[in-house]
């Protein structure tokens, strides 16, 4: 839903690269260049970035009971 503000492995904070991540993917750049000039080195950062989905847009209209 909303992208961990740390990895849930190894702990470093990652939330804050999110937006620059998806801006430049976006404009077609390749991720695996996109995470090497963020700093996302290891694999357990970089598979929160490429398994994350993006579902709060389509939660967001519904209410708890």
């Amino acid at each position: 839903m909303i992208i961990p503000i740390r990895c849930y492995s190894c702990g470093k904070p990652i939330a804050q690269l999110w937006e620059e991540f998806i801006k430049r993917v976006e404009k077609g750049e390749d991720r695996k260049k996109v995470m090497d000039e963020l700093g996302l080195e290891r694999y357990c950062c970089r598979t929160q970035f490429m398994g994350h989905v993006e579902l709060i847009d389509d939660i967001a209209p519904f209410k708890k009971f």
